[in-house]
C-alpha cells in the first residue's frame, strides 16, 4: 500500500545549514504527514553533502517511512507535483559575497551585509535575480498551482521581479522579523506568545509601530528600559556584535535612535538598518567602530558559516557521528516554513510576516514593489493584510529606497551597466558618478561568471 506523500522542493539545497534546519523541523512536525523532499542544486558536490546528512537524519529518527529524500541537479526533473517550493538560492556562495565586501571597500563603501542594498546588495542582485525570475518562470510552466517561498536575498528585489516578470504569488520569508519581534518580549520579559506586534516595511527595514503586551500597549516599558540602558556607558563588546542571546539596547543603538524619533523600532536591527541609511555612515564609522570590519564584521560571519558547513560534511561523509542537537527546535531562518506549512495544511488562519507584492497594502508605496508586511497562511494560501497606519515620514523613507531597487532589477533582466550605474546613485551610498561607474564596471568584471547579461 503506498503511502499518500506531499512533495517539498528544495532549490539551492547546497545551502546545507537551511537544509539540515528544514528537515530537523519537518522530522519533529509529525502532524504533518508524510513527505518527499526533493532537494535541487546545480553544484552535485554540494548537493551530495545536503542529501547525504539529510538521508542520515531520516535514518538516525527512522522515518525512512515517512519522509523520502530525493536530489536533483535538474529542477525540471522534479517540479512536476510539487506541493511547495522553496528558493534558497545563493548565486556565488561565500567566495562570491566575500568579493564583493572586498571590492566596495576598496573603493571607501563599508557595509556590514551587502546582501539587500548599497553597491554590495546591488551586485548580488546582479547575479541572484535573473536566476530567481528563471527558476519562477520553471514553476510557472510545471507547478503552478504550488505554494512558492523563497529565501533568498536581496528579498525585495526577488520577490518585485518574479511576480513582474511570471505574474507567480511568491512569498519572501526572512527570519529577521521573527526574531526582532522576540527580542523586543525579552526587553520586557514578557512570554513571547504574549505579545503582539503591527509593522510595514521592506525586507531588513520594516517598522514595527505597534508593540503590545497581552493587548496593552507594551512601548512605555520598553521605552523606559532603553533610556535606561543607553544612558549607561556601553559594554565595547556589545557594539557591532552579532552573536548574543540577551539583548540590550546597546546592540542597536541607531534602530533606538528612529524608534526616538519615529515611534517604531527599525527590524532586522542594526547589522541591516545601517545600510539603509548610508548618509548617516558615510566613513563607516559606528560607535567608535568599523562597520564590516569590527562592527558586524562580515569576515566573522563568512568563517562562522564556512566551519558550519564543513562540520555538516564531516557528517555528511560518516567522519564525524550526526550531531543529535540538530533535532531540537533550530530557531533558524526555516523556523517560520513549518508553522506556515501547518497554518496551511489546517487553516489555521495564523500571522507571519511576509514579503509580497504591495498591491495598495502599504499606502505611499509603489503597488509593483515588495513589502513586508503581516500575512495571514490560509488554506488558500497567504493572505497580506493591509497596513494604511505605517505614517508618511517613514513610507518616504520606505519609498526612497525602493527607486534603487526598481533600477537594479531592470539593470539585472537587460544586462545595462548604465542602469547599475543610476541604482547606485539612487542608492545614495555613492553620490559623485564618476565614482560609481567605477565602482560598477569592478563589480561587474569581478562576478563576470555570474552575470552572462552583461557578457
Amino acid at each position: 500500500m503506498s503511502i499518500d506523500r506531499r512533495v517539498l522542493v528544495l532549490i539551492g539545497a547546497g545551502s546545507a545549514v537551511f537544509t539540515r534546519g528544514l528537515l530537523a523541523d519537518l522530522i519533529g512536525a509529525e502532524d504533518l504527514g508524510a513527505w518527499e523532499i526533493r532537494l535541487v542544486d546545480v553544484d552535485p558536490v554540494a548537493l551530495d553533502v545536503a542529501a547525504d546528512l539529510a538521508e542520515s537524519m531520516v535514518a538516525a529518527r527512522g522515518v525512512g517511512e515517512t519522509i523520502r529524500v530525493v536530489r536533483s541537479t535538474e529542477r525540471r526533473q522534479v517540479l512536476p507535483g510539487a506541493d511547495f517550493i522553496v528558493t534558497c538560492v545563493g548565486v556565488g556562495g561565500r567566495p562570491a559575497w566575500q568579493l564583493d565586501h572586498e571590492i566596495v571597500q576598496k573603493h571607501g563603501v563599508f557595509q556590514p551585509v551587502g546582501d539587500s542594498i548599497m553597491p554590495g546588495g546591488i551586485s548580488r542582485l546582479l547575479r541572484t535575480t535573473p536566476v530567481l525570475v528563471d527558476i519562477a518562470r520553471d514553476i510557472a510552466e510545471l507547478a503552478p498551482e504550488a505554494f512558492f517561498f523563497n529565501y533568498s536575498n536581496p528579498m525585495t528585489a526577488n520577490v518585485q521581479a518574479i511576480h513582474q516578470q511570471t505574474g507567480l504569488d511568491v512569498v519572501g520569508l526572512c527570519h529577521g522579523m521573527h526574531h526582532i519581534q522576540r527580542e523586543l518580549a525579552q526587553l520586557i520579559d514578557a512570554p513571547f506568545e504574549e505579545t503582539s506586534t503591527l509593522y510595514a516595511g521592506i525586507n531588513h527595514l520594516t517598522f514595527i509601530y505597534d508593540f503590545r503586551w497581552n493587548g496593552r500597549d507594551a512601548w512605555p516599558l520598553i521605552r523606559e528600559r532603553v533610556r535606561r540602558e543607553l544612558a549607561e556607558a556601553p559594554d565595547p563588546a556589545d557594539i557591532g556584535n552579532i552573536f548574543y542571546e540577551t539583548p540590550t539596547a546597546w546592540h542597536n543603538p541607531f534602530a533606538w535612535e528612529l524608534f526616538e524619533r519615529y515611534g517604531a523600532f527599525a527590524a532586522a536591527g542594526d547589522r541591516h538598518v545601517v545600510e539603509f541609511f548610508p548618509e548617516r555612515f558615510a566613513s563607516g564609522d559606528y560607535y567608535g567602530k568599523q562597520l564590516g570590519i569590527d562592527a558586524f564584521s562580515l569576515p566573522e560571519i563568512l568563517e562562522w558559516g564556512e566551519n558550519r558547513y564543513q562540520g555538516m560534511k564531516r557528517q555528511a561523509l560518516g567522519e564525524e557521528p550526526l550531531d543529535q542537537s540538530i533535532f531540537e527546535r533550530s530557531g533558524g531562518e526555516q523556523e517560520q516554513l513549518i508553522a506556515i506549512i501547518r497554518s496551511i495544511t489546517f487553516d489555521r488562519r495564523e500571522m507571519f510576516s511576509c514579503n509580497v507584492v504591495n498591491r495598495g497594502m502599504v499606502p505611499g508605496l509603489p503597488e509593483w514593489s515588495a513589502v513586508e508586511i503581516p500575512g495571514v497562511a490560509t488554506a488558500r494560501g497567504i493572505r497580506p493584510v493591509s497596513v494604511p497606519d505605517l505614517g508618511r515620514p517613514l513610507t518616504a523613507i520606505l519609498a526612497r529606497r525602493l527607486s534603487s531597487v526598481d533600477l537594479a532589477v531592470e539593470a539585472a533582466l537587460t544586462g545595462d551597466r548604465g542602469l547599475v550605474v543610476e541604482a547606485m546613485i539612487a542608492d545614495g551610498a555613492v553620490t559623485d558618478a564618476d565614482r560609481a561607474a567605477a565602482l560598477a564596471d569592478e563589480l561587474i568584471a569581478a562576478q563576470a561568471a555570474h552575470l552572462p547579461r552583461f557578457a
